[in-house]
């Protein structure tokens, strides 16, 4: 007879909904709207990203990634731990997806009976799969590729949950009701495929019951590992088993319960089934049972953990051996405010797309070929769907692990003043501590214009709907009149559109505004994003930035020959080839050089701006000191006699003479307090 005690069956399909149920109410909440603050902020009423930072993969993956753990993964201790202690309770008890799984695996459990479900819920040697590859992505994490989001299962639900499930079921409501979830209807680029990948492997329960739990989840894995440890076991009362294998009918985890086969606890899914099931109460778990029908963990063979180690290993050279990482990136791979330098982000970000159905006007999207095989999936922006919203920060308030970093409409300066404004006419274009007034607003490109699309320019047509639509304050798109003859031969003047780069931060919101159909006359590109470590595409206020060098009749005696070069910290090889990778390490963002005479004494005087005063630093330390003095130069300088240098916050600065007389030295001296006194003009300004 079947025991009389409470059946935990009902409990824990009840606790399986629960948590699906929080789950999709919690990541596919069609009400994002957030909370509007003073100043303009949008904040989120609700920590969004809470049910992500209980995934223990995630955080693994973050941890080996980034060398730290962000914020609130700590949070995933919370299924961690108990897992030593109890086993997989959370793939048989909590997790969502497993649920899904659960509930399709039920619809075959319903159709196949006998012989067949029970021989297909026995262990089969391929439910290995999963830990070569949670080996093969934790490995590949290691050397900084994110590839664990793909196939995590809270990642993987939600990306289906908000990308493609949740526009579905809002375009059905509103053609049925006629009022869907939302005030506007999502829509998004690859939903169909992240869609497919999600019924292609609920369909697989159709075959074989959780085969998704049973042979590929990489979480699943993860505590499978972990669970062996646990104290909480199954035991075996052998003398009262009348072998009808009645326990095998409803296994979720296909770990063996049945006598005379050893119970594998890394793949019980402690679903209790087995115990509900036995008609003779031959099953008990109970803690620290009796181990010797027990196989504690997986079976794996040292083969196949070198094929997951060296597939995890090819990875990274593997996805990029390409030139679209860096050689030939694509200008539209254009990443949310916030978005660390590329290769930190695609180290970090898990493809949850959580950022992406937070965004209020639908402009993130997942990637395809943008990126890179690696960052499928990643969001970009798409300006002609959707543009960023000036005080909107919610991709960084929902993001799990950091590679969006957590930005207050403050510090993204797109509101008021602080939005693109003069900040001081020698400002360049990223964050010199030396040479600014003020922050810098968040950049993710800038637009530039099709004349050949553009009504105005290429058709005399009056259209200022880009100008009227940028939301930066000052704007960054302003008209300037022009006659013009059009077919008919006869003269009008119209107004042009002109882009201003130092005050475009790329929001999209011109691009996205375009009436012309089809591809949009003005368009975005990620050229002069803040995340760009090679600096600013083009200087600001290039003749102020060239009076950090002395022109002809500045410094008495000395007279500048020849105009002066510029290098950019990709091309910086052209002048200095051989020592170029030092400074690129220290930081170099530009190099500004020229020629001087001063009587027959030839000099030439270069100054390197570093991003940090770190960087300037350590360039002039790595210098060696024998046969110098120390000059009052800068804030440390150094003369070798024919040649003198110092350093002054980002700038490092270096004069060499030609000739070595007895008036080199005190004439460089000279030379370089004019440079210095021009650098401190610059930080007062």
């Amino acid at each position: 007879m079947p025991s009389k005690g409470l059946n935990p069956r009902g409990l824990r399909r009840l606790t399986q909904i629960v948590c699906l149920t929080l789950f999709v109410l919690h990541v596919s909440n069609a009400e994002y709207r957030g909370t509007v603050m003073a100043g303009g902020e949008t904040r989120l009423p609700f920590p969004a990203r809470l049910l992500l930072d209980f995934d223990p993969l995630i955080a693994l993956s973050n941890a080996l990634a980034t060398r730290a753990l962000y914020q609130g993964l700590l949070w995933s201790l919370a299924i961690l731990l108990p897992t030593l202690f109890f086993g997989r309770f959370f793939c048989g008890w909590m997790c969502p997806l497993g649920t899904v799984h659960h509930l399709f695996g039920s619809i075959r459990s319903k159709s196949k009976q006998g012989i067949n479900r029970i021989e297909t819920n026995r262990y089969h040697g391929w439910q290995t799969l999963k830990y070569y590859l949670l080996i093969g992505l934790l490995t590949a994490a290691g050397f900084g590729l994110a590839l664990v989001g793909i196939l995590d299962p809270l990642a993987l639900l939600a990306r289906s949950l908000g990308l493609t499930i949740h526009p579905v079921v809002n375009q059905v409501l509103m053609a049925v009701f006629h009022a869907g979830l939302t005030f506007r209807q999502p829509h998004f680029r690859q939903s169909v495929p992240v869609g497919l990948l999600l019924v292609a492997l609920v369909a697989l329960n159709l075959r074989i019951t959780r085969f998704w739990c049973r042979a590929l989840c990489p979480l699943g894995a993860l505590l499978g590992l972990v669970s062996r440890w646990s104290i909480l076991g199954l035991e075996k009362q052998n003398g009262q088993c009348g072998e009808c294998r009645r326990c095998l009918l409803h296994c979720q985890g296909g770990d063996d319960p049945i006598p005379g086969a050893p119970w594998r606890k890394a793949e019980c899914h402690l679903c209790l089934n087995c115990l509900a099931d036995c008609p003779k109460a031959a099953l008990r778990f109970r803690l620290f049972p009796r181990t010797a029908a027990t196989r504690e963990g997986p079976d794996l063979s040292r083969r196949r953990i070198v094929t997951g180690l060296a597939a995890g290993t090819a990875a990274l050279p593997l996805l990029r051996a390409n030139t679209g990482f860096a050689v030939e990136r694509s200008g539209r791979l254009i990443r949310p405010p916030g978005a660390l330098a590329e290769q930190d982000f695609l180290a970090r970000c898990v493809h949850c797309g959580q950022c992406m159905k937070v965004c209020p006007n639908n402009a993130l999207h997942p990637a395809l070929s943008e990126a890179g095989w690696e960052g499928i999936w990643t969001p970009v922006l798409a300006p002609r769907v959707g543009y960023c919203e000036p005080g909107c920060s919610l991709c960084g308030q929902v993001c799990p692990t950091g590679a969006i970093w957590e930005f207050t409409a403050s510090e993204k300066g797109w509101i008021g003043a602080s939005g693109g404004a003069p900040r001081g006419e020698a400002q360049l274009g990223g964050a010199l501590p030396m040479i600014e007034a003020g922050p810098e607003p968040i950049r993710i490109g800038t637009a530039f214009y099709d004349r050949g699309r553009c009504l105005p320019w290429a058709m005399a047509t009056e259209c200022i709907v880009c100008e009227e639509w940028c939301p930066i304050a000052p704007k960054a798109i302003y008209l300037e009149s022009a006659e013009v003859t059009d077919s008919a031969g006869e003269v009008k003047t119209v107004r042009q559109p002109y882009i201003d780069p130092q005050r475009c931060v790329g929001c999209g919101a011109c691009e996205y505004a375009c009436p012309v159909v089809g591809r949009s006359a003005v368009y975005v590109t990620s050229a002069g994003e803040s995340r760009s470590k090679s600096g600013p595409f083009l200087l600001r206020r290039p003749a102020r930035a060239m009076s950090w060098l002395p022109e002809s009749g500045d410094v008495p005696g000395w007279t500048k020959t020849g105009e002066t070069r510029t290098f950019e910290a990709a091309d910086l090889w052209k002048y200095i080839d051989g020592d170029a990778e030092r400074y690129l390490r220290a930081g170099v963002r530009r190099t500004l050089t020229a020629s001087y005479r001063s009587g027959d004494l030839e000099a030439v005087a270069d100054v390197h701006l570093m991003e940090m005063p770190e960087g300037a630093r350590a360039v002039f330390e790595s210098e060696p000191a024998a046969g110098s003095r120390p000059v009052a130069l800068g804030e440390g300088g150094r003369s070798y006699g024919q040649s003198v240098e110092f350093r002054k916050g980002p700038f490092l600065v270096r004069l060499v003479a030609y000739q070595d007389t007895a008036r080199t030295e005190p004439e460089l001296i000279r030379l370089g307090r004019a440079i210095a006194a021009r650098l401190a003009q610059q930080a007062r300004e």
